[in-house]
């Protein structure tokens, strides 16, 4: 069966829009032409990539063509004309995230409906990628495994009384809106800030516009990581591998390619083999409880690595991304057991590239 991929990173805003009619902003529409490419390295020959410039994409893809697959390149305007829709035959589409407006968007290029999901699973998804539950998948997994090297707690909040509250009682604090892109969404503040009026400004105005708003304790991040997994159309979930990269002010700067070898070898630094398999087994049995039978795809779970008087311990569940993410992307450029570990950014220079460079052991040491 041919798979038709698209690359649309615009996907997390769009979920916060929560409509069909959503315009991205200049930068995302920018990261969507510049790195449309990026499917192909996932791929399998002969399946399809969806880009918004056909000639910019073959020339990019050329610069890894040893990692991408043999794909056929394709704009909107051409898709009408592929003979899996003309003829009606039998095509997937596999996009970086699924949402009401990109559904709008292959409608209206004249994809057929029946190979889109409906509205209703639609609403479902951006449920189902809602920080809320994130929110009860921490909660699962304090519960499931009993370890003292487990740390996160985290509580949604309804109305301004009962964030107040919250707020007091957890001291230096993290609020996060249900869904955001890049760190837009993420806020820090500490103790004293708690009553300063941006701030308050701001959790008001998520409340508002998203009806809840997420709170968590404030953490000393040593590490930054996540596990990347995949849920198959039988509802079974497949683990995938770890994504280890690196963050500032919240957004994403880059990831460690690695073995998974080297990477495992890299955590058990700080936490036990035996509890990193805990937490990827616990991740797969809660999200084939809750999610099987409404989403199909990639989807990751970033964890952190934190310090404490006590020592290390594991946040099992930061944030879980129901799409795929940067960590799969990465690890489809693994390195082989005798390759050297790079590291893997996304850059903008006039244009936002993809750039593979030896690991420098400062980065190395932040991830």
């Amino acid at each position: 069966m041919t798979t038709l991929h698209i690359f649309n990173p615009e996907h997390d805003l769009a979920l916060a829009f929560g409509g069909k009619y959503f315009t991205p902003p200049h930068a995302a529409r920018e990261l969507r032409t510049n790195m449309g490419f990026l499917p192909a390295l996932w791929a399998c020959d002969g399946d399809v990539v969806l880009v918004d410039d056909v000639d910019y994409a073959v020339k990019v893809a050329r610069r890894f063509a040893d990692r991408c697959a043999d794909v056929l390149f394709l704009s909107l305007a051409d898709l009408r004309q592929h003979p899996s829709f003309a003829e009606h035959t039998s095509m997937r589409v596999s996009p970086w995230g699924w949402d009401a407006a990109l559904r709008q968007q292959l409608l209206s290029a004249g994809i057929p409906v029946g190979l889109l999901p409906s509205e209703e699973r639609l609403s479902e998804i951006r449920r189902l990628s809602s920080r809320e539950q994130s929110v009860a998948l921490l909660a699962d997994m304090r519960q499931r495994i009993a370890s003292p090297l487990l740390v996160g707690e985290s509580c949604c909040c309804t109305d301004e009384e009962m964030l107040v509250r919250l707020m007091a009682a957890t001291g230096d604090c993290v609020l996060k809106s249900p869904w955001s892109s890049s760190g837009r969404g993420v806020r820090y503040v500490m103790a004293d800030e708690q009553q300063n009026a941006s701030v308050r400004g701001w959790a008001n105005r998520v409340l508002e516009q998203q009806g809840m708003i997420v709170v968590e304790p404030f953490y000393r991040k040593v590490k930054d990581f996540a596990m990347e997994f995949e849920l198959n159309e039988d509802g079974r979930v497949a683990y995938l591998g770890l994504s280890l990269f690196h963050t500032q002010h919240a957004a994403y700067t880059g990831n460690l390619l690695a073995t998974e070898k080297e990477k495992r070898k890299m955590l058990c630094e700080y936490v036990p083999d035996g509890l990193i398999d805990e937490v990827a087994s616990a991740v797969a049995l809660w999200v084939e409880r809750n999610v099987a039978g409404i989403y199909v795809g990639p989807f990751g779970v970033d964890m952190m690595i934190v310090g404490s008087d006590e020592g290390y311990r594991l946040h099992p569940c930061v944030e879980m991304n129901l799409r795929r993410t940067m960590g799969h992307v990465a690890l489809a450029l693994s390195p082989g057991p005798m390759e050297p570990q790079k590291v893997m950014r996304i850059v903008h220079d006039v244009n936002y590239l993809l750039r593979i460079v030896p690991a420098a052991n400062n980065f190395v040491n932040v991830i």
